[in-house]
């Protein structure tokens, strides 16, 4: 082979090196951008970020709210033992003084201990993608099936980690265009959270986006049955969360204040905690960033539960639970 061609055949070697090296970069850019956008939601957080930035949240009404940015982290970040992943809803039983969440795949009910312990974990039987859950008083409570798009009422348990049948379960269905599989149809963008105010007897129903959207039913106080639609009613207040600069760019779920009545709203794409008053006044807001003074972070925050003491807590996929107290509050508990 002559030097021209050896010169010629490694200069090809070299640019095919360079175009292979350069293509195998564009690859990698490419599936990671696609992976942060995909399951860490990055698009919607940049959004979110510049229009924090860009647009300053509406001023408060001067309602008397939680002062949410005064909030500390206890004990840091705790993975919830016995729980392996898809951790959603949460909501405060005051009659018992625990906690109750959801797992939303397989379709779970568990009891958690104010700390964060694992108490007792119940099956749902004939229900699917459970994303929210709400304490209603006297053992009752309210389960939201997102593919479903209703919202079924039952009873706790009595016996330790025994199922929970839902197939005769009341029912209030949420959407007329609800598919008939559970888990189809709304994709991963559908009613997402509950809340319940046990003083004026209001469920609020957070969607979570495309577009965001929130409901204040009543009516429920009482046990249901299949004639006992005709006491409830549907509020819309969709103008309460038209606003990314105020409630974020989703709503991952909802929480009602049992002393004030304000609204909670939890936005995991915004990493935000927003606080409304009871005509959705903004009251005040905090970045969830601001609670990881102990190395901790919310990764993917899906529920969020209050107690008359105004204890604050939260749920992380996969298995994440964080207690947040006001620190007037620590002298007491």
């Amino acid at each position: 082979m002559s030097l021209k061609s050896r010169a010629f055949l490694q200069s090809c070697i070299q640019h095919t090196a360079r175009w292979t090296f350069t293509l195998s970069v564009l690859a990698a850019v490419a599936y990671a951008a696609f992976i942060a956008v995909r399951f860490h939601h990055l698009d919607t957080r940049i959004y979110a970020w510049v229009n924090t930035w860009k647009k300053p949240a509406a001023p408060a009404t001067g309602a008397q709210g939680r002062a949410l940015q005064n909030y500390t982290l206890q004990s840091g970040t705790l993975q919830i033992a016995g729980v392996r992943r898809n951790l959603s809803g949460l909501a405060f039983d005051a009659d018992h003084q625990q906690l109750v969440a959801v797992v939303n795949r397989p379709a779970t009910l568990l009891r958690l201990s104010l700390g964060g312990q694992l108490l007792s974990s119940h099956p749902l039987e004939h229900a699917a993608d459970v994303e929210g859950v709400a304490y209603l008083g006297q053992g009752r409570i309210a389960l939201l099936e997102e593919g479903r798009s209703r919202v079924l009422f039952a009873q706790l348990p009595d016996a330790k980690d025994s199922p929970v049948d839902l197939q005769k379960a009341f029912a209030l269905q949420l959407s007329l265009n609800a598919p008939e599989k559970a888990g189809v149809g709304t994709g991963n963008q559908g009613f997402e959270g509950l809340g319940y105010d046990a003083k004026r007897d209001y469920l609020y129903v957070a969607k979570e986006h495309s577009p965001r959207a929130l409901y204040r039913i009543s009516g429920i106080a009482k046990p249901q049955d299949a004639g006992a639609a005709n006491s409830i009613s549907i509020e819309n207040l969709n103008h309460w969360v038209e606003s990314d600069s105020i409630v974020g760019t989703d709503l991952s779920s909802v929480e009602v204040d049992p002393t004030t009545g304000h609204v909670l709203l939890l936005s995991d794409e915004s990493q935000s905690l927003v606080e409304l008053d009871q005509s959705g006044g903004f009251v005040g807001r905090v970045a969830l960033s601001s609670w990881r003074d102990k190395n901790a972070s919310i990764p993917q925050a899906e529920g969020i539960a209050i107690d008359p003491y105004g204890v604050i807590y939260i749920v992380s996929e996969p298995n994440l639970f964080y207690r947040l107290q006001p620190r007037q509050a620590h002298a007491r508990r």
